[in-house]
């Protein structure tokens, strides 16, 4: 009896062994020796850690009220170059406000140079296309600090309820002696505003 005892013991180690060395050979090594599940894990940290293109937010405290004060922005895709004094690459950005004091503004501003429009003439506004609907025009007002760079839309609500869908918007801008180029801006997903 005790040899039948020995003899299965011997037997269970053995299986044992046999069924460890099956699962490592289960196992599939990819090209570079490693097995296909860490390969399969790598690639998803590579698929996270892309950056996406998105709204940068930036969110600050008012010391007096205690109110958030919040801008939300995105920089053109592409950028325009001009003449002299205002070499070099010229982007554009569109910065979405929040401030309790003001209420919510849409700020359209470039990098260099001036941009024009007077309300006499009617040339004081922007086209916006935004993803694949109809352009519309948004008139602004000049910064109050009479920065040459930036201007107000005038209809802020409309243009963000739309930024909040879409995902492309374009906007010709008009720029002291360079026209209405055109600046396209990209993001992954749509302006979702914080609550």
């Amino acid at each position: 009896i005790s040899a039948a005892i020995f003899l299965g013991i011997i037997l269970i180690v053995i299986a044992g062994n046999n069924s460890s060395n099956n699962d490592s050979t289960n196992e599939q090594l990819t090209n570079d020796g490693t097995n296909e599940q860490s390969a399969k894990i790598s690639e998803n940290i590579e698929d996270i850690s892309k950056d996406s293109i998105l709204w940068n937010f930036r969110i600050e405290t008012d010391e007096m009220t205690d109110s958030k004060n919040i801008w939300a922005s995105i920089r053109s895709d592409n950028y325009i170059n001009q003449d002299f004094p205002y070499e070099g690459n010229t982007y554009a950005s569109i910065t979405v406000r929040y401030m309790k004091k003001y209420g919510y503004d849409v700020l359209v501003i470039i990098d260099e140079g001036q941009i024009y429009g007077s309300e006499y003439s009617g040339n004081n506004y922007v086209t916006v296309r935004f993803d694949s609907t109809a352009a519309k025009k948004y008139y602004f007002n000049d910064a109050a600090d009479g920065s040459s760079k930036t201007i107000f839309l005038k209809n802020a609500k409309d243009f963000i309820e739309k930024s909040k869908k879409a995902k492309d918007i374009k906007v010709d801008i008009p720029i002291y002696q360079s026209g209405r180029p055109i600046f396209s801006f990209h993001v992954d997903k749509p302006l979702e505003w914080p609550e």
